[in-house]
């Protein structure tokens, strides 16, 4: 199963996120779900790098389906709104295959 966290201030401003798993749902190279995943994922790291000035850290490990991204300082209204995309476009995919996808809020 893949968890995707949302990372969020009490100010509710975003803090990061992080996504962990494979889906599993299907043989290996022919998961829809996984790959759904990982093209919402990677095109919102190329994004916040394209399109902002934000620094952050990102850890990655495709063993474990690891992407961890944690912004260094106040999040930009760009990076704010290429975080809001990716909620939508992650809980959209939940909607549909949430056997195989969960996504949570965590307040840090």
């Amino acid at each position: 199963m893949i968890k995707i966290t949302i990372y969020r201030k009490p100010d509710g401003l975003f803090k990061g996120f992080q996504v962990i798993g494979h889906a599993d749902s299907v043989e290996e190279g022919a998961d829809l779900v996984c790959c759904a995943v990982s093209v919402l994922t990677i095109n919102l790291v190329n994004s916040l790098e394209a399109f902002t000035d934000d620094r952050f850290d990102m850890t990655q490990e495709e063993a474990l389906g690891l992407v961890q991204l944690t912004f260094r300082d106040k999040t930009s209204e760009k990076a704010a709104l290429l975080m809001k995309s990716f909620d939508l476009g992650i809980r959209s995919v939940e909607q549909d295959y949430g056997r195989w996808l969960t996504v949570i809020t965590k307040e840090v």
